[in-house]
């Protein structure tokens, strides 16, 4: 008999023509000790495309099926080994770019998250459970009031409110901090992309205006992801496309979460940079004094007199360009980025997580309105069945459908 979780070696043989295929590692376990709690067996080949697509051949030709897209992490859920919201965070770690990207994951993935809603729904489920108790008995005389009942819920209202909260962090970790390069026209923005993408990723010609529409890459800065886009110079539009440009550049601003502003070192601060530094109000910024490489014209008392510090940059010949990202690093750092805390990545989390903050929200109301304890019953058992669904216990089947469908086949 096969020892269970021991590796073996030998050879996979074609039974149709005898010819060795390739030589490889195989091991059988025995659940429930494996990924899925099944019964398993794994093959280890060579990384060869051709000998791997003979192997599947040959398991196909024997009676064996491919998986389907997520089909190995769904058995696990449906068997138990981990719940909805750690399967999601498999295709996380398999997705993730950055170590900030990867330890978020993997603290879900070792359940932290999960724990954080289990608690959640204990509580929960206590006070439903007292509610019940008094609309189940009334004779019983228990000696609670709803207003006493439910006040634990306003703890656990605001603990939700702050899951929901680090939603804005945990998707900039997830899908990048965004950094927009703002600046009037012909300064040297999309060159400073180019110089920090250390790429020629935006076109640079001595004309102004070349940028027309957005242009965006990553760049990862210390672990973390951060999604930089140069943008149309902020002027008054010479034609149709640029109008556009400037337009989509405007509207962009209020989403950044950090913004690069690029002046010229060899032209004098103009009224199109004052107004730039208004319509900055209010965001975090960093600020490139780029072209140091031509004899200066930018008066330094003159930004200091309006509050602007700056970095001299000189994005031709690549100077400053360090202190640039350390200046970026420690602005976006600022922002709370702090390994291994529970962060809400996932929308689907947060919308869950949202809607039980509401039902737990107007289960408050009712106790505050005195109305009938069913009332109140009623809408702590919507908060239990939103948390229910991060967890899986009461997610639709359409839904892990869908969640399950994004995996690569195999995962």
């Amino acid at each position: 008999m096969i020892e269970s979780h021991r590796l073996a070696l030998g050879v996979i043989v074609d039974p149709e023509t005898g010819a060795d295929v390739d030589e490889v590692f195989a091991v059988f376990m025995r659940g429930p000790r494996t990924y899925t709690r099944e019964d398993m067996a794994e093959v280890y080949s060579h990384g060869g495309l051709g000998c791997q697509r003979k192997i599947l051949s040959l398991m196909v030709r024997q009676g064996a099926r491919l998986a389907g897209p997520g089909e190995f992490t769904k058995r696990a859920f449906l068997s138990g080994r981990i719940d909805l919201a750690q399967a999601e965070s498999v295709l996380d770690v398999i997705q993730s770019e950055t170590d900030e990207e990867l330890a978020c994951a993997m603290t879900a993935l070792r359940g932290a998250f999960s724990r954080e809603i289990d608690a959640i729904k204990d509580r929960v489920a206590i006070v439903l459970a007292e509610i019940e108790a008094m609309i189940d008995f009334p004779e019983e005389e228990i000696d609670l009031d709803l207003s006493t009942s439910l006040a634990p819920l306003a703890g656990t209202r605001d603990e939700l409110a702050e899951l929901v909260a680090t939603y804005t962090e945990g998707r900039a970790v997830k899908s990048g901090v965004e950094v927009l390069i703002v600046g009037r026209a012909n300064v040297g923005k999309s060159s400073l992309l180019n110089a920090l993408l250390k790429e020629e990723r935006a076109i640079v010609t001595p004309l102004p205006g070349t940028t027309r529409d957005l242009i965006e890459d990553t760049l990862h800065m210390r672990g973390i992801k951060v999604r930089i886009i140069d943008t149309a110079g902020l002027r008054q539009p010479r034609d149709a496309a640029e109008h556009e440009g400037v337009a989509r550049a405007r509207s962009r601003i209020p989403q950044a979460d950090v913004v690069l502003w690029v002046l010229d070192a060899s032209e004098p601060y103009s009224d199109e940079d004052e107004h730039i530094r208004e319509l900055l109000q209010g965001k975090q910024v960093v600020i490139a004094l780029n072209k140091t490489d031509l004899p200066p014209r930018l008066d330094d008392k003159l930004l200091a007199s309006r509050g602007i510090g700056h970095v001299p940059v000189s994005a031709l010949k690549g100077s400053g360009l360090e202190r640039l990202k350390d200046a970026l690093y420690e602005t976006i750092a600022g922002k709370g980025f702090r390994s291994g805390r529970i962060l809400v990545t996932n929308l689907r989390h947060r919308d869950a997580l949202a809607a039980t903050h509401e039902a737990i929200e107007r289960a408050l109301a009712v106790a505050g309105r005195k109305e009938p304890l069913e009332f109140a019953a009623f809408e702590v058992r919507e908060a239990l069945s939103h948390l229910g669904e991060i967890t899986g216990e009461t997610c639709p089947e359409e839904i892990l459908d869908l969640i399950f469908s994004r995996f690569c086949i195999g995962k």
